[in-house]
């Protein structure tokens, strides 16, 4: 039996609808160093823009509530091999897979940014040690 520290598949975005911005639940990372989000999308020529923000100061009570909503920042992205801050998301159906080697942060969310027609966004975090 493995002692690596995984955060196992954990939806953060369920049903969400791309006719307006979406923001996943944080993903508190302590003690992992990588993470990865899946996304899957369907609908109506849904066309928008995801980006991962992280926070060192977002925290929570020990009831589970949020403590301190953070200060979140963009991070840059490789794809394809250029660095970009936001990655685009379009037609009917589409899936999508972000994958973060190596972060430092305390908690990370997904954000999407919408654009135009309407859909259904999904999404899943997995979290891992390097």
């Amino acid at each position: 039996m493995s002692t690596r520290t995984t955060l196992r598949p954990f939806s953060v975005i369920t049903n969400g609808s791309m006719a307006g911005n979406l923001t996943s639940t944080p993903t508190i990372l302590q003690s992992l160093s990588m993470l990865s989000y899946a996304l899957q999308w369907s609908g109506t020529s849904p066309v928008g823009t995801v980006s991962v923000q992280v926070s060192n100061d977002y925290s929570l009570t020990p009831a589970g509530t949020v403590d301190n909503p953070g200060t979140w920042t963009t991070i840059t992205l490789q794809v394809s091999g250029s660095a970009v801050t936001s990655i685009p998301v379009s037609g009917n159906t589409g899936t999508g897979f972000i994958d973060i080697e190596s972060t430092a942060a305390y908690a990370a969310r997904l954000v999407y940014t919408a654009g135009t027609g309407t859909g259904t966004l999904n999404a899943v975090v997995v979290g891992k040690v390097q």
